[in-house]
C-alpha cells in the first residue's frame, strides 16, 4: 500500500512537462508565521492549524483549533498584504480543516501621457490616473485520515483572481502524506495542484497550474523538558519553476531547512533558511493561546516580510 501511495505522489512529476505553468505563488501565501521561521519547512512537521496549507496530511498535528494571521511584505510602493484564518476539527478517523485566505498587491499605478499624440519627454511626462489593488482570494476544505504511522491527506480548493485587467475562477486539490517511525524520524510528501488547477479568465482563455511535488523529512530530539526538531525538504520538478534553480540530475529542486527549539513547551526558537533567504522566528503556548512571530529575509534587496499569527488550540 505503501508504495502505491508514494507512486501515486509522484506521478505528476513525471507528468509536469505537459503543462503550462503560470505561477501559482498566490498560494504560497497558505502559511503561518511559525513554519515561516523555520524556512518554510512544513511538510513533516505541522506547526498549527495553517499546516493544511503546506501538506495536508500533517494539517491535524496541533490539534483542533484556531488561527488568524496577517502578513506585510516589501513594503513602499511594492506592498504586500496578505490575511488567513485556518481551522481544524479533529475526528474519529483523523480530522477536518478549513482555510481562507486573501492576498492583496496595491499601489498599482495606472498612466498616461498628457498629450498622446507625442512621445514621453520632459515636457510631457506621464501621470498616474488610477491607483489599484490586485487581489487573490482562495478557500479549502482538507481532510486527513491517521492509519497508524502512516497519515494521508487532501485539500480541495477554489480560487478568484482579480488582477484588475482580467479576473479568474479557479479549482483544484493537493494530497499529501506523512509516515512516522518510532525513533522520532518522519517522512513526507506533497503534490500541490495534482488535478493541474485550471484558472478561467474573463478574458476566454484557460491556464493551468503545474502539479509541483516536495519530499522531506524531520528528526525529533528530547533533551530532557526540551525538544529539538532538525528538518530539510525540497520540491521536485522536471521543469525549471520560478527559482527552482539546483540541479540533481534531470531533476529541479528548491532545498530549505530550519531547525526549532521548544523550551518547557512554551516558547520556541526557530531559525531557518530558503532559497528567498533567512528567517528567524519565536513563539509562545500557554493553556491552548497561541502566538507566533517570523523574521524572513530576501536575497536580492527586497527587503523583509514580517508575519504575525495568534490563535488557539483545544
Amino acid at each position: 500500500m505503501q508504495r502505491t501511495v508514494i507512486l501515486l505522489l509522484l506521478l505528476p512529476v513525471l507528468l509536469a512537462a505537459a503543462f503550462t505553468d503560470i505561477g501559482a505563488d498566490f498560494e504560497d501565501y497558505r502559511e503561518s508565521p511559525a513554519t515561516a521561521g523555520i524556512g518554510g519547512c512544513g511538510l513533516a512537521a505541522g506547526l498549527d492549524p495553517a499546516a493544511w496549507g503546506y501538506n495536508p496530511a500533517v494539517g491535524l498535528d496541533a490539534g483542533s483549533g484556531i488561527l488568524f494571521k496577517h502578513t506585510e511584505a516589501f513594503g513602499g510602493e511594492a506592498k504586500v498584504t496578505n490575511d488567513l484564518l485556518a481551522a481544524s476539527y479533529r475526528t474519529g478517523f483523523g480530522g477536518v480543516g478549513f482555510t481562507a485566505l486573501r492576498n492583496g498587491a496595491g499601489n498599482i499605478h495606472f498612466t498616461s501621457l498628457p498629450d498622446t499624440t507625442r512621445p514621453p519627454d520632459a515636457d510631457n511626462r506621464p501621470q498616474i490616473d488610477s491607483t489599484v489593488t490586485a487581489s487573490d482570494w482562495a478557500g479549502q476544505v482538507s481532510v486527513v485520515f491517521a492509519l497508524a504511522n502512516l497519515w494521508l491527506g487532501a485539500n480541495v480548493k477554489i480560487f478568484y483572481r482579480d488582477l484588475v485587467a482580467a479576473t479568474g475562477f479557479g479549482l483544484g486539490a493537493d494530497i499529501g502524506m506523512r509516515y512516522r517511525f518510532d525513533w522520532g524520524l518522519s517522512l513526507a510528501a506533497r503534490v500541490k495542484n495534482v488535478s493541474t488547477s485550471p484558472i478561467f479568465w474573463s478574458t476566454d482563455s484557460t491556464d493551468l497550474l503545474i502539479p509541483r511535488s516536495a519530499i522531506g523529512g524531520m528528526q525529533e530530539f528530547g533533551l530532557g523538558r526540551q525538544t529539538l526538531r532538525l528538518i530539510a525538504e525540497s520540491e521536485v520538478s522536471l521543469m525549471g519553476i520560478d527559482s527552482l534553480e539546483t540541479h540533481l540530475g534531470p531533476l529541479y529542486l528548491r532545498p530549505r531547512g530550519g531547525l526549532e527549539l521548544i523550551i518547557y513547551d512554551i516558547i520556541a526558537l526557530r531559525v531557518g533558511r530558503a532559497d528567498y533567504g533567512w528567517s528567524v522566528g519565536t513563539g509562545g503556548r500557554y493553556k491552548g493561546f497561541f502566538i507566533d512571530y517570523a523574521y524572513r529575509g530576501h536575497d536580492g534587496g527586497l527587503g523583509a516580510t514580517h508575519l504575525v499569527g495568534a490563535g488557539y488550540t483545544f
